[in-house]
């Protein structure tokens, strides 16, 4: 299990580096795209290819965010619980939200698969194919699924653990 979790790591950290440098391509562009606005110049791809890089780099940043502890959670309701009480409400909203990236994940890759067969493309004038950014939905929250399986039976076996030693 650790071997998994240690691979997992790695690969949370390298798709955070490649989100890492989707958005820098993206600060570059925009910032380019504003430079070329205030002497005149006009084109509209750029402000196109910022919002893709800009969502694919959130979907791919997702499971190393849930790793490091970046995701929104409920501290409130930890302080005020303990025990068997504060076990399970750590427990649900991994549970569920597990679901919900599972689901996403599942979603993403469908859109993904079905924009590749028909070869759908995003609206606008420079019409980029959408199969790349639905990709990324279904990479970042598949992985961001699996790497919630992995809290969730970590959370499991430390419970268990608390309970052999009380």
């Amino acid at each position: 299990m650790r071997t998994l979790e240690n691979y997992m790591a790695k690969v949370n950290v390298a798709l955070a580096v490649v989100a890492a440098v989707l958005l820098i391509a993206a600060t570059i562009i925009i910032t380019w795209m504003v430079f070329k606005r205030g002497i005149g110049l006009q084109s509209s791809w750029e402000l196109e290819i910022a919002i893709e890089l800009m969502i694919s780099a959130t979907f791919l940043a997702s499971p190393y965010t849930l790793i490091t502890g970046g995701h929104v959670k409920m501290d409130l309701l930890d302080n005020l619980l303990s025990g068997s009480a504060a076990y399970w409400m750590a427990l649900l909203p991994k549970v569920l939200a597990c679901a919900v990236c599972f689901y996403l994940g599942c979603a993403g890759l469908e859109m993904a698969i079905h924009a590749y067969v028909t070869g759908e493309r995003a609206l606008g004038v420079w019409q980029p194919l959408v199969w790349p950014k639905y990709s990324t939905v279904a990479i970042g929250m598949l992985l961001t699924a699996f790497q919630y399986v992995l809290d969730i039976l970590h959370s499991i076996r430390g419970h268990g653990r608390e309970i052999e030693n009380v």
